[in-house]
C-alpha cells in the first residue's frame, strides 16, 4: 500500500477538498474578524480621544489657559501604558508637547508621523491617530494615540488564524491518508475475493468485521451476491447433468428409430410411420427445451415488470372447472374450497401456468377414482393456494426433490412428462415471492403455495 496509491484514492481527495473549503472559510472568517476588530478598536480610540479633548476644552473654558497648560503638562509627565500624546500651540506659537507632531492646517482627524528630532536613525516612527481642535483665543489642542497597539492586536489575530489553518491542513492530510488506508484495506479485501472467485474458488468470501461500517455492509451485499452466484452455478451444473442424463434416452430412441426406419422401411407406409414416430419424439424433446427456456426466463425476473392485480379466486375456480372434464375421463373428481375475492399482485399468465401444472400433476400421478381438492384461503400471514390428492403420495425423503428439474420418482418414469412441471411451479412461485412446500396428505400429497400478504392487491 504505497503513498502514491493512497494519494489517488477518493477518500484522500475528499479530505483535500474539505481542507480547501475549510481553509477558504477560515480565511474569510479571519478577514471579517480582522476588519471588525480594527474598526472596533479605532472607534474605541476615537471615543477616548474625543473624551479627552472635551475634558480639556471644558477645563480651559472654566479655569483658563494656565490651568490648561498645567493639565496638559501633567498628562505629558505621566508614564502610563498606552498614554496619549498631547500638543498645545498657544497664540505666541509656544508648544507644549512631549514630541513635536506635524499638525495639519485644518481641524479634524488625521494620521501623522512624529518629527525626527530625538529619534535614532534605526528607530522606526509609529503613526499616530490625531484629532486637532481650535479653542477660543486661537489656542490649538491636539490629542493623538499610537496605532502600534492596534497593529499588534491584528498581528496576533492573523498569527492565530495562520496557526489554525496550518493545523487544519496537517490534520486534514493526516486524516485523508488514514481514511485512504482504511478504504484501500476494505477494497483490497474485496479485490482479493473477486480474484479468488475468478480463479475458481467459488467458496471465497469477504471478511466481515464487528464494526458494522459501510464496508461491512458492502461486504455482506457482496457475499450475498456471491452466495446467489454459487447457487446459480450449482443450478446450472445440475441442469447440465440433468439434461445430459434425461435427454440421452429420448435422443437415443430418436436415433434408433431413424436408423431402423432408414434400414428396415420396406414400403412408403413404413417410412411414413417411422418419420411420424420421429416427429413425435422431436416434439417431446422440443417441449422439454421450451420448458427449460421458460424456467430460465422466469428465474431472470423479467416478467415482474408486468405484474398487476389478479383475482386469484376467479382464476382458480375457472381452471379447476376446466380440468373437471379431464378428471372425469379417469373417473377422478376435482373439488374446490376457494375463498372468494382473494387478490394478489402478479402475472396472470404465469399464475395460470402454476395452477395448471399443479392440477395436471395431481391428475397424472394419481390412480383412477382419486379425489383432488383445490383450495384457496386468506390466512393471518399469507394467502395459501393448495392442491391436494389422496393418491400414493411421495415418500418423506423425496418431497424436497420433486421441485428439481427432471426429477421423477421411480413409479412415475413410465408416465408421460419431462419432470419439469413442478420446477416451473417453483420458479413462478419464487418470482411472486411465494414459498412452495410439499406435505403428506395422509394419504396422498398436498402442495401449498403461500403468497405473502404484501403481494395481495
Amino acid at each position: 500500500m504505497t503513498l502514491p496509491r493512497l494519494l489517488r484514492t477518493t477518500s484522500f481527495r475528499f479530505a483535500v477538498l474539505y481542507a480547501l473549503v475549510f481553509t477558504i472559510s477560515v480565511a474569510a472568517l479571519g478577514a471579517i474578524v480582522y476588519v471588525t476588530v480594527r474598526t472596533a478598536l479605532e472607534e474605541q480610540m476615537a471615543l477616548r480621544i474625543e473624551g479627552e479633548i472635551e475634558t480639556l476644552a471644558q477645563e480651559y473654558r472654566t479655569q483658563g489657559l494656565e490651568h490648561l497648560v498645567a493639565a496638559v503638562s501633567a498628562r505629558l509627565g505621566a508614564r502610563e501604558r498606552d498614554a496619549l500624546e498631547y500638543m498645545l500651540v498657544l497664540q505666541d506659537r509656544t508648544l507644549v508637547t512631549r514630541r513635536k507632531l506635524p499638525l495639519p492646517t485644518t481641524d479634524g482627524w488625521s494620521i501623522v508621523t512624529p518629527a525626527t528630532e530625538g529619534r535614532t536613525s534605526d528607530e522606526e516612527a509609529s503613526p499616530l491617530y490625531l484629532r486637532t481642535v481650535t479653542l477660543e483665543g486661537g489656542v490649538r489642542l491636539a490629542v493623538a494615540n499610537d496605532l502600534d497597539w492596534i497593529d499588534d492586536v491584528q498581528e496576533a489575530i492573523l498569527s492565530t488564524f495562520a496557526w489554525a489553518l496550518g493545523a487544519t491542513l496537517v490534520l486534514a492530510l493526516a486524516s485523508g491518508i488514514w481514511l485512504s488506508a482504511r478504504f484501500l484495506r476494505g477494497l483490497d479485501g474485496m479485490t482479493r475475493t473477486a480474484a479468488a472467485i475468478v480463479a475458481g474458488d467459488l467458496q471465497s468470501r469477504v471478511l466481515i468485521s464487528s464494526r458494522n461500517d459501510d464496508f461491512d455492509q458492502l461486504g455482506r451485499a457482496f457475499n450475498s451476491m456471491l452466495d446467489r452466484l454459487a447457487v446459480l452455478m450449482d443450478s446450472l451444473k445440475q441442469v447440465s447433468n440433468d439434461i445430459a442424463h434425461d435427454l440421452r434416452t429420448p435422443m437415443s430412441r430418436l436415433k434408433q428409430n431413424l436408423d431402423e426406419t432408414a434400414r428396415g422401411a420396406a414400403t412408403i407406409d413404413d417410412m411414413r410411420s417411422g418419420i411420424l414416430n420421429a416427429t413425435l419424439q422431436v416434439d417431446e424433446i422440443l417441449s422439454t427445451f421450451s420448458a427449460l427456456l421458460r424456467i430460465a426466463q422466469i428465474e431472470a425476473g423479467t416478467r415482474r415488470a408486468a405484474f398487476s392485480p389478479v383475482d386469484l379466486s376467479e382464476l382458480t375456480t375457472l381452471l379447476a372447472g376446466d380440468y373437471g372434464a379431464v378428471a372425469d375421463d379417469r373417473s377422478q373428481t376435482i373439488a374446490t374450497e376457494i375463498e372468494p375475492l382473494v387478490w394478489v399482485e402478479g402475472d396472470r399468465d404465469l399464475l395460470t401456468q402454476l395452477i395448471v401444472n399443479l392440477v395436471e400433476n395431481a391428475i397424472r400421478h394419481t390412480p383412477d377414482g382419486s379425489r383432488i381438492v383445490v383450495g384457496l384461503a386468506k390466512r393471518q400471514d399469507d394467502v395459501t393456494l393448495t392442491v391436494a390428492d389422496n393418491g400414493p403420495g411421495v415418500p418423506d425423503a423425496e418431497r424436497e426433490r420433486i421441485f428439481r428439474r427432471f426429477y421423477r420418482l421411480e413409479q412415475s418414469r413410465t408416465t408421460t412428462g419431462s419432470g419439469l412441471g413442478l420446477s416451473l411451479v417453483a420458479a413462478i412461485a419464487e418470482l411472486h415471492g411465494a414459498s412452495v412446500t410439499a406435505h403428506d396428505n395422509g394419504p396422498g400429497l398436498r402442495i401449498e403455495i403461500a403468497f405473502p400478504l404484501k403481494a395481495e392487491a
